[in-house]
């Protein structure tokens, strides 16, 4: 006889949400046990793409409302995203070089190499892309730019050493042991950052999982998950 496989509820989630969202699953289970949470982060684009070739996700988040609209509109998902806050791009730079406190202060020589995330999957790429061609820096900083599978990893880049500066997600940064102070980037500068969920079409396939997505989605919305979402740099959407 053939074991049953253990029923867990699958979510997908942009990678700047790695330790908000953390949190969130851990208070979550605490106070609603049940079906273990299993969340894995990468770029809300590639993310996308896994869920519209099958995989197994019952919850998808995104740093870019507009990923979850696709989503939406092509049918992949029980309903339209709901908005959770609004992230913010923020300036880093690596703990031994004198900290970068404006975009044109990377234009300096001591910053060889800039990490962002890659723009045509991960939103805070592409805002720190846009961010840098508002500015009119992209010309003298592109031979710098290196780019990083997601807004994590481009975060990993600076505290590891191999970039000088990067330009990452305010959630990411809550426990700066590594990097200089961070100012935040002008948002005039790129298009807003709206991070939504929804819930997956796949989780009605089981009425358990659909009804721990259906927790999981409230909880979501409940005082206690915004205010740790506040703390961990997010704003009203």
């Amino acid at each position: 006889m053939h074991a049953e496989p253990q029923l867990v509820l699958r979510v997908a989630a942009a990678s700047d949400l790695r330790d908000a969202l953390n949190a969130i699953s851990l208070e979550f289970q605490r106070t609603e046990p049940g079906i273990p949470v299993q969340i894995v982060f990468g770029s809300s684009g590639k993310l996308s793409q896994q869920i519209q070739h099958g995989a197994p996700y019952d919850l998808y988040f995104s740093a870019d409302i507009h990923f979850a609209e696709q989503l939406w509109q092509k049918g992949f998902a029980q309903q339209a995203p709901v908005a959770l806050g609004r992230g913010h791009l923020v300036l880093v730079t690596r703990a031994t070089l004198q900290p970068a406190l404006r975009l044109a202060d990377l234009t300096a020589s001591r910053f060889r190499r800039i990490a962002i995330a890659e723009p045509q999957h991960a939103p805070y790429g592409d805002r720190a892309k846009q961010a840098i061609e508002k500015s009119g820096l992209w010309h003298k900083l592109e031979n710098k730019i290196v780019y990083g599978e997601n807004v994590a990893k481009t975060f990993q880049l600076v505290q590891s050493g191999a970039a000088d500066a990067a330009l990452v997600g305010m959630a990411l940064v809550t426990k700066p042991e590594q990097i200089q102070p961070y100012p935040m980037i002008n948002q005039d500068l790129h298009s807003p950052l709206i991070t939504a969920f929804i819930k997956i079409k796949r989780a009605q396939s089981s009425p358990q999982i659909s009804a721990r997505a259906h927790q999981f989605s409230d909880f979501m919305r409940s005082n206690q998950a915004q205010q740790l979402l506040l703390s961990y740099g997010f704003t009203a959407p």
